[in-house]
């Protein structure tokens, strides 16, 4: 395993942490870094999911981690019904599943065409 991989992995695992963890505290105690809540859920799941992609590179662990981000998602915000100050929504989900899944397809895109550049070359 190389550096990079260990490095992407980890840093995965980090944003997983982080996603679960604020999603879980309570409203008032939840940091707003971008002001726009569907653009928050975006960006997190778009991070987490590009990390995961850079540090494995097989198709099946990259469809299982879209699968299972979107799910993630989706028992992140069923949770927030009984959490103080939280609102549960399925545009919110769909926003984060969207990252994800989005996040996973560019780097995928990427790496195919660094490797067509690199063989043409």
């Amino acid at each position: 395993m190389t550096k990079l991989t260990m490095l992407t992995r980890m840093g995965a695992g980090l944003t997983v942490l982080t996603v679960t963890l604020l999603s879980l505290v309570p409203g008032n105690m939840r940091p707003h870094i971008l002001g726009n809540d569907r653009l928050e859920h975006f960006a997190a799941y778009f991070v987490t999911a590009t990390l995961w992609a850079v540090g494995n590179r097989r198709p099946m662990k990259l469809l299982s981690s879209g699968l299972l981000l979107a799910v993630c998602a989706g028992l992140l915000e069923f949770v927030q019904l009984w959490i103080p100050g939280r609102t549960a929504s399925a545009f919110d989900f769909a926003t984060s599943a969207i990252g994800a899944w989005i996040g996973l397809l560019v780097m995928v895109a990427a790496r195919r065409a660094h490797d067509r550049a690199f063989v043409a070359s």
